[in-house]
């Protein structure tokens, strides 16, 4: 009976500690070969108060990137079209999150575009791909 016992203790330990880490291990092996997001949070200001901020972002070829942007005193948007990102109208006090992967090398523009103050104009930034 000792035997039957020590038999069904280690069936349990086994499916008790096996189990998760075959699960967990599965899950990782299934993610992206690409590295971590990296994360960048762009505050947006009428350009008379300092605009984008950042208004440039470096990001190697190959990358996850994760935009938090947050517009603080007016309507504004984000568009980064050569990555097909156009978040449509942002409100003052709210966020919206974007991601892309950085697939070529060059340098490739960001602006707002809704009307918000008038140098609208102004409201532009960069994305720097590096090889």
């Amino acid at each position: 009976m000792r035997r039957l016992e020590v038999v069904a203790g280690v069936l349990v330990f086994a499916a008790v500690v096996a189990t998760p880490l075959l699960i967990f291990g599965y899950e990782r092996a299934l993610r992206p070969a690409l590295a971590s997001p990296y994360e960048w949070r762009v505050a947006m200001h009428v350009f008379e108060d300092g605009g984008f901020r950042p208004n440039r972002i470096e990001v190697a070829k190959g990358q996850r990137g994760r935009l938090v942007l947050t517009s603080y005193d007016v309507t504004h948007s984000f568009q980064l079209l050569d990555f097909g990102i156009d978040t449509g109208p942002i409100f003052p006090g709210t966020k919206r999150v974007v991601e892309f992967v950085a697939d070529r090398v060059g340098t490739f523009p960001f602006q707002c575009n809704v009307r918000c103050s008038p140098l609208h104009r102004n409201m532009v930034g960069q994305l720097i791909v590096k090889p």
